[in-house]
């Protein structure tokens, strides 16, 4: 007797990517926690999940799921920087300026297991954040201490530079690990959730992990 024929497996149903997605969520919160109790010279400020789990998200389940989950990693951010740092105070904007990554994560790597792509495009969106964070702030008066002109823009952006190390450090290391975590898990244990490459990039994607 013939066994059934396997049935199809949904394309929204993918727990191990979802299993992923909670594992950056609850380094969200373990590195929030860990950030804020260190003193201030030991603490890699900006050093975050959040972009590289927003571009994970928007490449691996979707845009809406991306931009869920991003919500959730910054909502769950503010949190435990309520309960645990007295100077911290929500920044609605930060909101905006993530969905940038998810924006990103959507277009360029939901189709795409390339490692040299992936980095670039962690690269790109943070220095996005960064340009776009810092215009705001000077523009805002939120450091009132940069006059408006475009040497004070400069002088922003200047200071702002030992900031970016954190950035660039979380997003490449953490959008490394999670796609190169779902390349293997999706060949070795869960073949419905591997990739589906545009038609360009099919057969060249074997050989980039």
């Amino acid at each position: 007797m013939a066994e059934p024929a396997p049935q199809p497996v949904s394309p929204y149903f993918k727990p191990m990517t979802l299993a992923l997605a909670g594992v950056g969520l609850a380094l969200t919160a373990l590195l929030t926690l860990t950030f804020a109790q260190l003193p201030t010279e030991y603490s890699m400020w900006n050093a975050s999940v959040i972009g590289a789990l927003a571009l994970f998200a928007a490449g691996r389940l979707g845009f809406w799921p991306g931009v869920g989950v991003t919500a959730l990693a910054i909502a769950l951010k503010d949190l435990c920087l309520y309960f645990t740092a007295a100077w911290w105070q929500p920044y609605p904007l930060s909101w905006v300026y993530f969905t940038g990554y998810v924006v990103m994560g959507w277009a360029f790597l939901r189709r795409s297991e390339s490692i040299s792509r992936i980095m670039t495009v962690a690269l790109g969106s943070g220095l996005l954040f960064f340009f776009v964070s810092n215009f705001v702030s000077w523009l805002e008066k939120a450091l009132p201490h940069y006059e408006h002109s475009f040497a004070g823009l400069v002088d922003c952006y200047v200071s702002a530079i030992p900031f970016y190390r954190g950035t660039f450090v979380g997003d490449v290391a953490f959008s490394v690990a999670f796609f190169s975590a779902h390349a293997v898990l999706s060949r070795v244990y869960f073949p419905a959730e591997r990739v589906n490459a545009a038609p360009e990039q099919v057969g060249a994607t074997e050989n980039h992990w």
